[in-house]
């Protein structure tokens, strides 16, 4: 399990780079999940595939520009 700051650093940067919150939610269930050791390297990163599927890429971009 994560510690509740670290949860709250990850939503508010996602927040700050204009993400959906479900960023934040995929990248927290990642990292609890990785942490289990009993995953595999597909598990792994199908988990990590969920995470990237939900940012918004256009977004970021914008961001950048300004």
């Amino acid at each position: 399990m994560l510690d509740e700051e670290i949860k709250k650093a990850i939503r508010e940067s996602v927040s700050e780079a204009s993400q959906p919150e479900t960023v934040a939610n995929r990248l927290i269930k990642w990292l609890e999940e990785m942490s289990k050791q009993n995953l595999s390297e597909t598990d792994k990163s199908e988990r990590l595939d969920l995470v990237y599927d939900a940012i918004n890429i256009d977004k970021l971009e914008m961001n950048n520009e300004d």
